[in-house]
């Protein structure tokens, strides 16, 4: 029995270095009692993924998509479970930035973000521009209403939060129908460092090398990624409005050298989400699922990651009965252990 433990352990290992020679990864164990994570003792070192590279032209759809530039292919690095025993501590901070209207807003899609997941980021700033009653939110009037000043209004939330939050570890910018299950984001960001560049999302191939991350599906900055945004908008000329903000950020945040992670699990299926529920989960996919995202998306039980994150296009409706699902109900006799860890190896 031992003999057989051992030879598995030699087995995994070399075929660990075979494919990522470079990248060593310890995933924590989700655990889950009444819907509460336990992350406890966790490691307090840890080795970062590697970035996309920067290509842009997918030929292979492989488990590890080989993507080619010129005379070169290079793979996409994952992160690797190592050793499970080894875990790494949680960040302590995320900010939340939800991009909403005054006219969404009395429709209730920012109350119905407020209500469900934006209540467990340590704290969530809306772009609203008239007093509301919610509390334990800031709302700021930063800029017009429209898809033409979308890239004013996220480029003024950055610097607000830049200049009066400087306590918080990772930022989060969502739109008002952008649904995020945060313990799997939180569980995510552990083997990251927030004073290391890192720019996470649903990656689309396009306008840059290494692309942009969705802003629908909500997309992820380190505080040194934000620092670098900042020092790019002040001084390197990046686009401050009038055209999509997802876009100018990306482009941006590519011009001062911030790397796009893979943020797919180990069955390379996708944890952001730019499309609907529906869409992903049942299809037929939109033409720009088809199109553009780095990893190819798919629908069925293939489509999503066990530890999702984020979903777009989620109405307020949806968001209630979504919280309820995940937080408020169970299936009788299931055990949330390890095998619920999509990112971990050694399962």
């Amino acid at each position: 029995m031992i003999n057989i433990s051992i030879q598995k352990i030699i087995c995994i290992d070399i075929w660990v270095y075979k494919r990522h020679s470079d990248v060593y990864f310890n995933f924590p164990v989700i655990q889950s009692d009444g819907h509460v994570v336990d992350f406890s003792g966790q490691a307090t070192e840890q080795t970062h993924p590697k970035p996309l590279s920067k290509t842009i032209t997918l030929v292979s759809t492989t488990s590890v998509p080989v993507f080619q530039t010129d005379k070169h292919e290079v793979k996409f690095r994952r992160p690797i479970a190592r050793n499970r025993s080894q875990q790494s501590p949680l960040p302590t901070s995320i900010m939340c930035l939800v991009l909403t209207t005054s006219n969404t807003f009395y429709f209730s899609k920012a109350k119905a973000v407020n209500d469900t997941w934006g209540r467990r980021c340590n704290k969530t700033v809306f772009s609203q521009n008239r007093p509301s009653t919610i509390p334990n939110v800031v709302y700021l009037d930063l800029a017009k209403d429209g898809r033409k000043h979308l890239t004013d209004k996220v480029v003024r939330i950055f610097e607000y939060v830049h200049k009066q939050f400087t306590e918080y570890d990772w930022f989060l910018k969502a739109d008002d129908d952008t649904y995020v299950i945060l313990e799997n984001l939180r569980h995510f960001l552990t083997f990251f460092k927030s004073n290391k560049p890192v720019y996470l999302g649903q990656n689309y191939k396009l306008y840059t090398k290494q692309g942009y991350n969705s802003g629908g599906a909500g997309y992820i900055l380190s505080k040194e990624a934000l620092n670098k945004l900042m020092f790019g908008i002040k001084y390197k000329n990046c686009a401050k409005d009038g055209n999509d903000e997802d876009v100018d950020i990306g482009k941006c945040l590519d011009r001062q050298g911030v790397p796009i992670y893979d943020t797919t699990d180990k069955f390379n299926r996708e944890t952001f989400h730019g499309g609907t529920i529906e869409d992903h989960m049942v299809g037929p996919l939109s033409d720009l699922l088809k199109k553009y995202p780095s990893t190819p998306a798919k629908t069925g039980k293939d489509c999503c990651s066990t530890n999702t994150i984020t979903f777009h296009y989620v109405s307020p409706k949806m968001m209630y009965i979504l919280d309820i699902f995940l937080y408020h109900l169970t299936v009788y006799g299931r055990n949330y252990s390890s095998s619920q860890n999509a990112f971990a190896l050694d399962q």
